[in-house]
């Protein structure tokens, strides 16, 4: 009975009540509720939609990150590779020298320029030394002897393992892999290759990408931290978390921080990413502060223009509602903006921004690219004090002139030319023009000391000469056609006869000789590890290491005809 004379008292009285107010009534009711009731919804929604895409995002960068730091230990393990199953460097450490001096000529001239091009063509490598279980004096970082390793904490893990690992040194900052030298079995050795990379570069790929406030640790596989790292801005420095604490929150599984692991299938390394949720969804909070003040701003408005307001707010309402309906199935090339300048047009423009920040992030996370390197290579020279040997010669020339003994003076010259050309500044490249001087140089040289008893034809195109070459690729070519060919000639006079041509995007050069051949099968061993002599095949070796395995030596010869060696290389302007 009280309920119905209440029900009649509010029926009586909304009666009563001007129109302005009813329909103000009416939108508070109908309007403002469902309003509040959209925008609640909205906010948990968006809630969750950040904490998914940051989420997503996190993955992304995980992975990406992991990735790119696997794609690094690829590089390395490839020259690691290319060391342990190098057939010269196993030959020069296993073969067994008449003398010390023996082995220090072919250490310092084979294997050190080998073993520092590696570090020359890859700043971040730090130390490359090989240990073997020889009786053998250290050779500086290059060689040295096993029992320097043996008590490591590593070396048997390696050794009885039979593959290359990688280990961290925290302290030290140092990131290096080990790995047993197979091929030095053959010669009834056992090796250890020992390459340290450095610790900021290995791990930088993981200081990039992602935006600030999140913090990442790695764990080696017995869950020793490798490497710890925090981003966060100064004010948010209590979110920080170390090794520990970041075990315990995955340990008490807490809804404090998104926490993400991904293991590393190269090293077995496990790479943690945490984030706090709360500044996840931080930026949720001025969008509701918005919306709360459209809200008011709607009811006020709705009693002065009722119709007009209704329709303009619930218009722009229904388009953001379909716009984040859209997000929530996955659409993010949703594009919803507004001309007005209120509250809603800036919680419709904010919401627009916010999703383009969105795609902005996850592009550049799935967009990021893993680089990569090429194998590169420096050449195999002498390691002698060039100023000290120019100095010397200069002397030696001046002598000869002063006891008139021209025949000394050019041969001083010509020498002078051939080590100042072939030394290059330690450089592993040159122009075509400097390698024939030098050459040139070399066959003034020969000549004088063969009493010019052969003769030397040169057919070189000078446009040849702008291009690119490696250093000393010609003078092993000349050195063993003298040798090998003219030297041993009894009928006739020798004749070397040097080529220089252009062939389409190559250049071809030849170094060719009338002595007394050789059969197929001891042209094709000269190439070969079988081969006595390092010269033409390291040739061979650097041509096809520089410039690709499409490029190479080749030899043709036959008995009593002579031999023709040709070099075929990419147009490279210098």
């Amino acid at each position: 009975m009280k309920k119905s004379k209440l029900g009649s008292r509010i029926v009586s009285w909304f009666r009563n009540v001007r129109l302005g107010y009813k329909l103000a009534i009416v939108y508070a009711l109908s309007g403002f509720l469902p309003v509040v009731a959209v925008l609640s919804v909205t906010y948990v929604q968006m809630k969750q939609i950040l904490l998914q895409n940051e989420r997503d995002s996190m993955e992304s960068y995980l992975y990406q990150a992991l990735a790119s730091m696997e794609n690094k230990l690829a590089i390395y393990t490839n020259l690691n590779n290319y060391i342990c199953y190098n057939q010269t460097i196993s030959q020069v450490i296993g073969y067994q020298y008449d003398s010390v001096y023996e082995m220090y000529n072919q250490l310092v001239t084979i294997l050190d320029p080998m073993l520092a091009s590696l570090k020359y063509f890859h700043n971040d490598v730090g130390k490359v030394t090989i240990y073997v279980d020889k009786d053998m004096i250290k050779h500086g970082d290059t060689l040295a002897p096993i029992s320097e390793i043996i008590d490591t904490n590593w070396y048997r893990s390696v050794a009885d393992s039979g593959e290359m690992q990688w280990f961290v040194d925290k302290n030290e900052e140092i990131v290096f892999g080990v790995s047993p030298m197979s091929m030095l079995k053959r010669y009834g050795l056992d090796g250890i290759l020992y390459i340290s990379v450095e610790y900021d570069s290995m791990f930088e790929t993981f200081k990039q990408t992602l935006q600030n406030n999140y913090g990442i640790v790695i764990f080696d596989e017995k869950g020793n931290a490798v490497y710890e790292k925090a981003f966060f801005d100064k004010k948010y420095r209590e979110y920080e978390l170390n090794a520990a604490q970041l075990l315990d929150q995955k340990k008490n599984q807490e809804n404090e921080y998104t926490i993400l692991s991904e293991t590393s299938s190269a090293t077995g390394w496990t790479a943690c990413l945490y984030k706090p949720n709360s500044l996840i969804v931080w930026s949720v909070t001025p969008i509701t502060r918005i919306a709360l003040i459209a809200v008011f701003i709607m009811t006020l408005m709705s009693v002065i223009a009722m119709m007009i307001l209704t329709s303009f707010v619930t218009k722009r309402i229904r388009r953001l509602r379909s716009g984040m309906k859209e997000v929530e199935q996955g659409n993010f090339e949703v594009n919803i903006t507004s001309d007005s300048r209120d509250e809603i047009g800036d919680l419709v423009n904010g919401f627009d921004s916010m999703l383009l920040q969105l795609n902005t992030l996850i592009k550049e996370v799935y967009e990021g690219r893993i680089k990569e390197k090429e194998y590169e290579m420096k050449a195999l020279q002498a390691q002698i004090n060039p100023h000290f040997l120019y100095n010397t010669l200069s002397l030696i020339n001046w002598k000869a002139i002063e006891a008139d003994a021209e025949d000394i003076s050019k041969i001083t010259l010509a020498l002078s030319t051939f080590y100042r050309t072939s030394l290059n500044k330690g450089k592993n490249v040159m122009s075509l023009s400097d390698e024939l001087r030098n050459m040139r140089s070399y066959l003034d040289i020969q000549l004088m000391m063969h009493d010019y008893e052969f003769d030397v034809e040169f057919d070189v195109d000078e446009s040849i000469g702008q291009y690119q070459s490696l250093n000393l690729m010609l003078q092993p070519l000349i050195e063993n056609a003298i040798a090998h060919g003219i030297d041993v000639k009894t009928d006739g006079r020798g004749k070397l006869t040097i080529t220089g041509k252009e062939d389409g995007d190559l250049i071809v050069l030849t170094v060719a000789d009338n002595g007394v051949g050789m059969s197929d099968e001891q042209a094709a061993r000269i190439l070969t590890e079988e081969s006595k002599g390092y010269g033409v095949r390291n040739v061979n070796e650097r041509i096809k290491l520089y410039y690709g395995e499409q490029y190479s030596l080749q030899i043709e010869s036959k008995i009593g005809q002579g031999t023709k060696a040709s070099i075929r290389i990419p147009k490279r302007i210098s």
